[in-house]
């Protein structure tokens, strides 16, 4: 996770400088923010992997604290924060920066999934019983998916509720629950789409994006152009062209690609390959820890980390429609660098009570 964080501070800077010159005062100005956020993401890692995660499974407390401090920060957002490309979803803080209230929701969701299917684990042999209790979860988890879903943030909404299934799913839950859910779930994305103009645009230029490749298509299709002009070895660290005003977002949402020009299918393929570890990793941890509430937290997180990276992967090299998903520990912004540096301290906290 930290030779991903250092990757990005290269390609933060690589990708980012001459934006930051034309808007700023120093060429460093995004590479700065990003130190800094890193700086408190590995503080925070450091703490929270000395934190004993079990307590929560019998004092949940602490966790209904964090999601109603969070859910008066997400409705914050909705009415105070700033309307940025079209989106609510920050909170300035002046000279601290901003704070994104949906990032910091990402690792809570984990938490408290795994701890209401650990404490309601006798439920899920009845029947009778398991449908009350995981429309309980639901009903917990859909006021703040739905702050999200307002701001609007659909990216999010979606990998929050991929891996709270899998909790779910890992969880014991009863099968015929997810032949129930996923086609109730997908109905409700297509409807999101359907009957969202820029949502349905971001489908529709996914799909046919030479059609307006001046317009909708123009992000897809000048992603493929850097991947392509990267080759088998790339044109060389600053080398690429494709960050100069061609590519929008290219040190956020977009900067997989931008490693693809400048460092070749041998710098992508290493990235994967860092994630696939960090997944590894983490299904040892899972596999290994004996107490079940830790065990759902482990691969929580895991997932959390690797299947937002692969969602940003699939946005960039167009097998998915765009998100607005970043690429956790490498893509320019400071709140997700943190929240991916939090996932990471709560995942080395439940390697501690691994058994040999």
């Amino acid at each position: 996770a930290l030779v991903l964080v250092s990757i990005g501070m290269v390609w933060i800077y690589s990708a980012s400088a001459i934006k930051a010159s034309q808007n700023h005062a120093a060429a460093t100005a995004f590479l700065t923010r990003q130190l800094v956020g890193g700086g408190i993401g590995i503080a925070f890692m450091l703490a929270l992997s000395q934190v004993d995660l079990s307590i929560l499974q019998d004092h949940p407390r602490p966790l209904m604290v964090a999601y109603g401090i969070l859910l008066v920060l997400l409705l914050a957002v909705l009415f105070f924060g700033p309307k940025v490309n079209g989106a609510h979803r920050w909170l300035r803080l002046g000279p601290l920066g901003s704070l994104q209230p949906s990032e910091f929701f990402k690792p809570l969701s984990v938490l408290i999934a795994a701890s209401w299917m650990i404490r309601n684990r006798e439920a899920w042999a009845n029947r009778k019983d398991a449908l009350p209790k995981l429309l309980g979860l639901a009903g917990v988890l859909v006021v703040p998916l739905a702050l999200i879903l307002r701001e609007p943030d659909f990216g999010t909404s979606f990998l929050i509720v991929f891996v709270a299934l899998m909790v779910v799913f890992l969880g014991g839950a009863p099968k015929w629950i997810f032949a129930v859910a996923i086609p109730i779930l997908g109905a409700l994305g297509t409807a999101f789409v359907v009957l969202s103009p820029y949502r349905l645009a971001r489908v529709t230029s996914f799909l046919n994006p030479e059609a307006d490749p001046l317009g909708k298509g123009h992000q897809a299709l000048q992603s493929l152009v850097a991947v392509g002009n990267g080759g088998f070895t790339g044109v060389g660290l600053g080398g690429g062209k494709q960050k100069l005003f061609y590519l929008p977002e290219a040190h956020t949402d977009f900067i997989y690609a931008v490693v693809a020009e400048e460092a070749g299918l041998i710098g992508t393929v290493a990235i994967l390959a860092l994630f696939v570890a960090i997944l590894w990793r983490g299904y040892r941890i899972a596999r290994r820890v004996g107490d079940g509430y830790l065990k759902l937290c482990a691969m929580g997180f895991v997932l959390l980390l690797v299947v937002q990276a692969l969602m940003n992967m699939s946005v960039v090299l167009s097998l998915a429609p765009n998100k607005g998903i970043p690429l956790p520990f490498i893509s320019f912004g400071p709140n997700s660098l943190i929240t991916s540096l939090v996932s990471l301290g709560l995942l080395l906290s439940i390697s501690k009570d691994v058994s040999t």
